[in-house]
This record gives structure tokens, C-alpha cells and sequence, in this order.
């Protein structure tokens, strides 16, 4: 026992002495009525991405992104308060210069998303007294050296010491293992001579246990025998427990859990997927983090080819399947079936409580191809595409022409819903679906469909929704929610806008509509698509109240948003 207890000590020691050197270290000071927090990224990383968050007592909120490629994005709610800088020499570093009350007990984090350590972290107590007062942190923000590091003869000095000390190490190490497995292998040459059942029997069968014989030396070979049965056992369920495979092959591709150092590989295959509109360049790295997300890419040889993401829902008893592409000279070869089917045997196997599959799509295959989900809903979509002078002149005109229908002046007003536990009483109105119709029962929140249970909150609560219903009391015939824009790779960089609409008033919808553009009116930079998401019989009079605006041109007629579900 001790000398299993001193190999695993230096195993663990040893093993310690490998560990990265790489973290983020973070400083805090004030400079007038607003603070200032910079993060330093230490060590040889690759740093993707940088985001910003605030921790209010249990709440934790996004502030801001910033991304190598495409820039500083700050939370629309919080542009006025707070401002991003960023250097990447000599390492990568960010600084967060905030306005908040100085009675307010708030902590501020730095997650930077890193190449190979993955998600690192640093959060700190804006709220202490004992800061440095720091006015010269509006315009910039300076690096702190580190500290002087080791010369040439140092290194070489401490690598010459380093490899006596894990020479040594892996000597005893040997010496001890070696010690134990003879140990070992004498007693499993005495359990051949016991029994000739097989061994996966022990851990399954009940198998009477030989009395107690004592031989003439003492030993006892009953209590042998209990040992060897303990051992085979646990070691049965170590190989059981040890984990997934990082790998699986199939039909000449090999499947691997996606990774962020993938993101490069991922882009190459979604130039053109969804005519530029694509969410995944964006969202990428969140899902590497995200709870209840899986992310599968396939590979044929070292070529990534396919990629395919699940999203647990529903309490564990739903998946969603999202983000489907193919690279394109693999595509019509029936490579998409087979990504597929492995996600849906993975899912099964991993999470045996997944009983349903639902997925949204944009286009209508045909009858043939969706024989084999049954087709819940259908959503009308309006799509427009304007500049950002545009579309400010034209959330105007919206706005002029519910003034002059008197539309602004309905009995039923929009009122803004924040707090959680008030969405939720509204959310679980026993009978709000079918007074809004709503698609298959769930809402639909940026192609995601969610049933209108408790635990699907939570995920709701991720997405930074802004929310509107319809206050007039009572029992509400409308709702809305628009997902804060972001950034698509359209024309080298352009933004994405979703509007959801609920119910099937026509007044509350203008409403609602031009209340979301307006909300969103100082984010937007550069060109931007609107899609506007809503229930059938809105689409005609939405289309009309939207036209006469040579800023904001509607891309397409008519298209739709399909609900689909199987069972998996």
C-alpha cells in the first residue's frame, strides 16, 4: 500500500512539473467617475478571442467581444458606459474602462479564449476602495513589464538540472512500478489453479466462494480468491469509466469532438454558406463552451470535411441539430447523411435520455425528403438589406407612419419585459400558445426551437434577448424579442438582425417591429440584413408597412422558416 501511495505521489509530482506556465493576470484602477480593468494574457498562446462580463450578485452579463478579425463588439445596453482598447504587443492584452456606481458591489471578467489552454479567466472586485487613481487611462493603457527572465546560461543551466531531477525521478519510478507488477503477476499465476471460469464472469455471475481451507504454511486461499474477484471488478469498471474515444472512424472519415484550434479548418468549408449570412464564424468559439453542446467534425485524412452541432433541450429529452455544412467539392456525395448518422448515434450512446430530434430549415426539399420528420410548423419570413444610414431613415419613416395611422395611439401598448421571474409567469400562462400561435407549441429564438419549459430559461437567459409583450393587461395577444446583431462574413463584414414576432394583432406587430429597429438604431455599422420572423398571416401587411424605403430593400418575395421533429 505505501509503496503504491509513493508511485502515484511521484507520478503526480512529476507530472506537476510540466504544467503550463500560461495565465492572466488583471489590474484594477479608477480614473474620475468610471474604473478601469486591464487583462494580460502571459505565456505561448494563440488568443482567438477576448470577451468581457459582469457579475451583479448571482447575474452574470455580457459587456463586450473582442475578436482579432472582426473587432470590438459592445452589448448595445452598455455602448454609452463602456469603452475596449487592445494591444497584442508584447502580449496580448485588453482594457475595460467602465462606468458604474461606486456604491455598487460588482466583479468584472476577462475570458480570454486561447490556443492550446483553451477558455482562461480572471475576475476581480471593482467595488474596493484600495485602487489607484489612474487619469491617463481614457486614451490608452500601457503594458507592465514582466518580470526580467533568465539568460542563456540560466536556461541552460536549468534545463541541465531539470532533466537530473526527472532522470532520477523516472529511475524510482521504474524501480518501484517494476517492484509492484512482479508483485502483482505472482498472485494472477495463482489464480489459474483456482478457477477455469472466464474472467468476465466474476464481475457478472454469483459464484460461490471455496471455504476456507487453511493450508499448512496459513495461507488462505478463499480470501485470494475474494481479492482477485474485487480487482477484475474495478478494473472492469475503470475501462468502462475511462472516458469517450477521442476519435471514431467510419465509412472512410474519422469523427472528432470539435476543438477551438478547428476554427480555421471550420471557415475554410463556410465561404458560402448561406449566401454570407452564416452565424457560425461568430458563435464558434461560444459553443466550444457552451453547456449541453456538442460539436462533431469529420475528417477525411487531415482534411476537415463536415460539421455537425447538437444542443440538449427540453431537460435532457430533446436535441436540436444546427450548423450542418460540407466543404464544397465533397458536396452531392451523400456526405451530409453520413455526419448525420453519426451525431445521432453518438447523442444516443452518450445521452440515452435524447428522444426527440428537432431542426429548423429555410427551404421546402419536397414531400420524399421530409417523409421521415413530421413537419410541425411553417413561419413567413421578410428579409431586407440596407446600409446604416439607411436604415436609420427608415426606422424614421416606420415610425412617421404609425404617427399618422394613429397606431402609436392603440389601447394596447408594448411595455419592455427585464426581469426574469416576469417572463416566466408569462412564458407558463397555461394558454398563451394557442392565443398566439404559437408554431408547434415552442418559440423559435434565431432558428433554436424551445418548448416553454423551466430549464429551457436558462438557455434563454444565455442569449441576451430584448423582450416586448403586449401590456394592456389581462391576457396578452402578443409577444416579441430580437437577438442582439452580429457580425456575418456578407461583402467582407456586415451585420445580422432577427426580429421574432409573436400573435397575430396586426397593430401590436408594426408596433413591435419598429420598436426593435429603433432599439437597436445605434449599433449598427456598415450594411445589415433584417430577418423578420412571424406567423403567416402577417407577412402581407408587414411586407406593405416595410416598402417606399429605397434605404432598406427586401431580398427575396416570400420564403419560410420550417419546424421539424422525429424521433431519434
Amino acid at each position: 500500500m505505501s509503496s503504491n501511495f509513493l508511485c502515484a505521489l511521484l507520478v503526480l509530482a512529476f507530472l506537476g512539473s510540466g504544467k503550463s506556465n500560461s495565465g492572466v493576470s488583471i489590474r484594477h484602477g479608477r480614473y474620475g467617475d468610471g474604473q478601469d480593468i486591464t487583462c494580460v494574457l502571459s505565456g505561448d498562446e494563440n488568443m482567438t478571442q477576448i470577451n468581457w462580463e459582469m457579475l451583479r450578485g448571482p447575474h452574470r452579463t455580457k459587456l463586450g467581444t473582442y475578436h482579432p478579425r472582426f473587432g470590438i463588439y459592445i452589448m448595445q445596453e452598455y455602448k454609452p458606459k463602456v469603452k475596449i482598447q487592445n494591444k497584442q504587443t508584447p502580449y496580448p492584452s485588453s482594457s475595460l474602462l467602465i462606468k458604474v456606481a461606486s456604491n455598487e458591489s460588482v466583479q468584472i471578467c476577462c475570458a480570454f479564449i486561447t490556443f492550446p489552454s483553451g477558455k482562461l479567466e480572471q475576475c476581480i472586485d471593482i467595488s474596493k476602495k484600495d485602487v489607484s487613481i489612474n487619469t491617463s487611462m481614457i486614451k490608452d493603457f500601457t503594458y507592465e513589464e514582466p518580470e526580467p527572465r533568465l539568460g542563456l546560461f540560466g536556461h541552460l543551466g536549468a534545463m541541465i538540472i531539470g532533466t537530473i531531477l526527472s532522470l532520477f525521478i523516472l529511475t524510482i519510478l521504474f524501480y518501484l512500478c517494476r517492484k509492484t507488477s512482479c508483485r502483482r503477476r505472482k498472485s494472477f499465476e495463482i489464480r489459474t489453479h483456482l478457477t477455469d471460469l472466464p474472467a468476465e464472469t466474476f464481475a457478472e455471475e454469483s459464484v460461490d466462494v471455496p471455504a476456507s481451507q487453511n493450508s499448512p504454511n496459513g495461507f488462505d486461499r478463499s480470501k485470494l480468491y475474494a481479492k482477485i474477484k474485487k480487482d477484475l471488478l474495478y478494473g472492469r469498471l475503470w475501462k468502462s469509466y475511462q472516458g469517450q474515444p477521442k476519435s471514431w472512424t467510419q465509412d472512410g472519415l474519422t469523427f472528432y469532438l470539435a476543438k477551438p484550434e478547428d476554427y480555421d479548418d471550420v471557415m475554410a468549408i463556410s465561404q458560402d454558406i448561406y449566401g454570407g449570412n452564416d452565424y457560425l464564424p461568430h458563435r464558434y468559439h461560444y459553443w466550444m463552451t457552451e453547456p449541453g453542446r456538442v460539436v462533431i467534425i469529420a475528417r477525411r485524412g487531415k482534411k476537415l470535411v463536415a460539421l455537425e452541432s447538437g444542443l440538449l433541450v427540453d431537460g435532457g429529452e430533446t436535441v436540436i441539430a444546427e450548423g450542418l455544412r460540407v466543404c464544397p467539392k465533397e458536396r452531392g456525395w451523400g456526405l451530409s447523411g453520413v455526419i448525420l448518422r453519426f451525431v445521432d448515434g453518438y447523442i444516443k450512446k452518450v445521452y440515452p435520455n435524447v428522444k426527440t430530434k428537432r431542426l429548423t430549415r429555410g427551404d421546402d426539399p419536397g414531400p420524399e425528403k421530409l417523409r421521415k420528420f413530421t413537419l410541425l410548423a411553417r413561419r413567413s419570413v421578410l428579409s431586407l438589406l440596407g446600409d446604416s444610414e439607411g436604415f436609420n431613415s427608415f426606422v424614421s419613416g416606420l415610425q412617421e407612419k404609425l404617427v399618422v395611422s394613429d397606431e402609436t395611439n392603440s389601447s394596447r401598448p408594448l411595455v419592455p419585459v427585464k426581469d426574469l421571474d416576469a417572463l416566466k409567469a408569462f412564458l407558463f400562462d397555461s394558454d398563451l400558445s394557442s392565443r398566439l400561435q404559437l408554431p408547434g407549441g415552442a418559440i423559435i429564438q434565431d432558428w433554436e426551437p424551445l418548448k416553454l419549459m423551466e430549464s429551457n430559461l436558462h438557455i434563454l437567459a444565455r442569449r441576451n434577448l430584448t423582450w416586448f409583450v403586449d401590456g394592456s393587461g389581462g391576457k396578452p395577444l402578443f409577444m416579441s424579442f430580437h437577438t442582439p446583431p452580429y457580425p456575418i462574413p456578407y461583402n467582407g463584414g456586415s451585420l445580422r438582425f432577427n426580429i421574432d414576432l409573436y400573435g397575430t394583432e396586426m397593430t401590436l406587430a408594426k408596433k413591435a417591429l419598429t420598436t426593435h429597429l429603433n432599439s437597436v438604431k445605434s449599433e449598427i455599422q456598415g450594411l445589415v440584413f433584417v430577418h423578420i420572423y412571424m406567423h403567416q398571416t402577417l407577412w402581407k401587411d408587414i411586407k406593405q408597412f416595410c416598402e417606399g424605403h429605397d434605404t432598406m430593400k427586401q431580398l427575396e418575395n416570400f420564403w419560410e422558416q420550417l419546424f421539424l421533429e422525429k424521433e431519434l
